[in-house]
């Protein structure tokens, strides 16, 4: 008697574990079926996201800053904070809308950028610079010129184009400490853009020469391991582009690799080697070379006489790989900070990651007047405040 038992036991057992398996299993089909459709599936995806991951988001109940116009706020996001500068007091908020620091700066007409944990501002046209990290001020310091850009790259190296000299431009470099390691003097081209690589060892300088009558784009890299102890014999590459190209920006976006964009194209830049990676097309509305690892832009198309959509397009750099997301009107604007994209569609704002994945939809009555885009947490704002969207 106790052996059929046991037997039966074991029978009721064998069967518990097969139908525990089956459930698994089961699970995973239906997963995986759920992950396909919500991939390739537009309708589907839009209702999973609406219903199920609750991604939309309306501005009537939402966190936010209150800013007073009549003191002329300049708003930045930068890492895990919104940054709002009046009256010379720079105050940082949290993803809640709470005052976190207050930095008391003297800069009245801002200029930002930032990397990383690290935010530098200056005074467009004036002397004063700062570099900033949580609520801290790491270093300020001073020019004898006219500050025109600035740029901060990962580890806190900071570039500065400076004006108003005997010559066209100065490209002054400073170190995470505030060291001034070395000048660059442009006699005969203007700079438009400065970038230092990951790994600090490079400079890059993009240079626009309109002495002639079309004009020239360059790009200059020097090594600043060089440039300290020899400036005048520090240059390891120079690239000329087309004639007639106009270089607007520059972005490494790996330890030496140089992503530059023109009005007309988008190349890449690695040990002296220049390589065109994207010609815009006719339709090609914007472009951002901000973004890790990738290059984002706008292609419109046409659906009919009265309809408009537009592609945002993702290329990784390595692997020329696109990844697409659509959007069902034009694009007001176009940003990017780390592997955040933000989309403004006028009363709408989508975001979206490097993978092509809606991390949050926004929808609003009004008109969205600016974006400010960090990390982890966005700022949509208006005349009288900023609404906080956390990512």
């Amino acid at each position: 008697m106790g052996i059929i038992d046991f037997n039966k036991y074991k029978e009721k057992l064998t069967m518990k574990r097969k139908i525990g398996i089956g459930i698994v299993l089961a699970i995973i089909v239906v997963l995986i079926v759920v992950i396909v459709l919500y991939i390739n599936n537009r309708s589907i995806r839009e209702w999973i996201n609406t219903y199920i991951l609750r991604k939309n988001i309306e501005n009537t109940d939402i966190t936010y800053i209150e800013i007073d116009s009549s003191n002329n706020p300049s708003v930045y996001a930068y890492d895990k904070y919104i940054t709002v500068l009046e009256k010379n007091i720079l105050s940082l908020y949290g993803s809640n809308g709470n005052k976190t620091e207050e930095i008391e700066i003297n800069v009245s007409n801002p200029i930002y950028s930032s990397n990383n944990r690290y935010l530098c501002i200056a005074e467009k046209k004036g002397n004063n610079i700062y570099l900033i990290s949580g609520g801290n001020i790491l270093w300020q310091s001073s020019v004898e010129g006219e500050i025109e850009e600035i740029n901060v790259n990962n580890n806190g190296y900071v570039s500065v184009i400076e004006k108003g000299t005997s010559y066209k431009n100065i490209v002054i470099i400073f170190n995470t400490d505030g060291k001034e390691l070395f000048k660059t003097y442009l006699s005969s081209s203007i700079a438009i853009a400065t970038d230092i690589s990951e790994n600090n060892k490079y400079l890059a300088i993009a240079e626009v020469d309109t002495s002639k009558a079309i004009i020239q784009s360059n790009i200059k890299i020097i090594s600043i391991e060089k440039a300290n102890s020899d400036p005048t014999n520090s240059v390891e590459y120079s690239i000329s582009a087309n004639e007639g190209d106009l270089i607007t920006n520059i972005k490494y976006q790996d330890k030496e690799k140089l992503i530059c964009i023109y009005d007309n194209s988008i190349h890449s830049i690695e040990k002296g080697q220049d390589t065109e990676v994207l010609k815009f097309e006719n339709k090609t509305i914007m472009a951002e070379i901000k973004n890790k690892n990738n290059i984002v832009y706008a292609l419109e198309k046409s659906n009919g006489l009265f309809s408009t959509s537009t592609n945002i397009i993702i290329k990784n750099i390595y692997n020329n790989n696109e990844i697409k997301y659509e959007v069902d009107s034009t694009v007001k604007a176009l940003q990017v900070y780390d592997s955040n994209i933000a989309i403004n569609l006028g009363s709408e704002a989508e975001f979206i990651n490097t993978l092509g994945w809606l991390q949050k939809k926004y929808r609003t009555s009004q008109e969205i007047s600016d974006i400010a885009l960090g990390s982890s947490i966005a700022g949509i704002v208006y005349r009288d405040r900023i609404e906080i969207i956390n990512l």
